[in-house]
């Protein structure tokens, strides 16, 4: 990883921990497992009144610039946010903005950010970036949803799967293949003719997602961002990738510490569990690999701040090794809780789900490793 410039300490300065201090302490009052519990049980998926909350945090806009109402403080503290987020299984549309954000963040104009970004960054709009299709596609070389133009603007025609918080979104970005095969990102804005949005039932119930289809629909030439869609699109992945392992990393402590506080409570032959090599080893080494990536992810924001083009090796590291981390967090997590750790009141399982979601998205740890491998062991210029 020439290039990257990166301290010891990553960067973290008083207020980035003064940030990530009261974000877990306002996490831990609003939104404690029976809340999460109850907003999954909700068509919404989320409490309105904490998305808007949230807001005024200006937490959406946290790394979102300065001049299209963000607060343009970086990566960095936003992956510290986003590790608080994780640990508390945060039920909200925060991660479809921020996609939806970077997307314009990277492919809009000035004057189209300045329309649409600053309604993102203080949690006015849902937004959400309509990325995934059947198949499986979502790099640039694979999207096959068209546009094709028309008097005063395009038609758009394709189908989107997995689109997060669309059934609550009323902004899409949407990336599509134009005639002359060059990819482009269109914004779409709920209702509207020939857009059809169907909820889905995912694996993970406190990130809703929706099928996105789009049959002829209309769009007007502006709705067309401005910048080159396959440079924008790899931006915005590396990006998103980097966000997600943080989240993953706080998702993986969280699973870690409630097997712990297990542990220590569960008593059996007289004496804690935890205090049997069986069951506090695997605790320790869940220990490390948490720390291990969460290096990583440090590592990738700060990256991403100060030398963001020599990024994307630790990006793609550190969202290989969250996925394998957190998985064995919580694949641990039910182990060690016993048969207690297979019922639905155990919340080991609320963990599962969020890291069997999050490892899939934006790549699992085979993709990300083979991206690694072309790029590292390249033989070209």
């Amino acid at each position: 990883m020439a290039g990257l410039d990166v301290p010891l300490d990553f960067g973290v300065t008083e207020e980035h921990v003064l940030l990530r201090s009261e974000a877990q302490r306002f996490l831990a009052e609003r939104c404690p497992p029976a809340e999460v519990r109850r907003w999954m049980e909700e068509p919404s998926g989320f409490d309105p009144t904490l998305w808007r909350e949230i807001g005024r945090l200006g937490w959406v806009g946290l790394a979102f610039p300065e001049a299209h109402g963000g607060a343009g403080l970086g990566h960095l503290p936003l992956a510290l946010l986003l590790d608080e987020m994780g640990r508390s299984l945060l039920p909200s549309p925060f991660f479809a903005c921020l996609l939806a954000g970077f997307a314009f963040e990277h492919a809009g104009s000035a004057g189209q950010c300045e329309r649409w970004l600053p309604s993102i960054a203080s949690g006015e709009s849902i937004a959400s970036l309509a990325l995934l299709e059947p198949g499986g596609a979502f790099e640039a070389d694979a999207l096959c949803t068209s546009a094709e133009p028309a008097e005063g603007g395009f038609v758009l025609r394709g189908r989107k799967i997995q689109v997060l918080a669309a059934p609550s979104a009323n902004l899409l970005v949407v990336p599509c293949r134009e005639p002359d095969g060059q990819l482009a990102f269109f914004v779409v804005e709920p209702p509207c003719p020939g857009l059809v949005i169907d909820p889905e039932t995912g694996i993970d119930a406190t990130r809703r997602s929706g099928r996105v289809t789009l049959e002829g629909v209309r769009v007007p030439a502006d709705a067309r961002l401005d910048g080159e869609g396959a440079t924008a699109l790899n931006e915005v992945l590396v990006r998103g990738a980097a966000a997600l392992a943080a989240e993953m990393v706080g998702g993986a402590e969280g699973a870690l510490l409630l097997t712990r506080d297990y542990a220590i409570q569960r008593v059996q032959f007289g004496r804690p569990i935890g205090s049997f090599q069986a069951v506090k080893h695997p605790i320790v080494d869940t220990l490390i690999g948490v720390e291990l990536v969460r290096s990583l992810a440090l590592a990738a924001g700060a990256g991403l701040d100060r030398t963001p083009a020599q990024a994307e090796p630790v990006v793609r590291m550190a969202k290989a090794l969250a996925g394998d981390v957190f998985s064995d967090a919580v694949r641990r997590a039910v182990q060690l809780h016993g048969g207690y750790g297979f019922t639905w009141e155990c919340d080991a399982h609320l963990y599962m789900r969020r890291a069997l979601w999050s490892r899939a998205l934006l790549g699992d740890a085979t993709h990300h490793r083979r991206k690694l491998a072309e790029r590292l062991f390249s033989t070209g210029p």
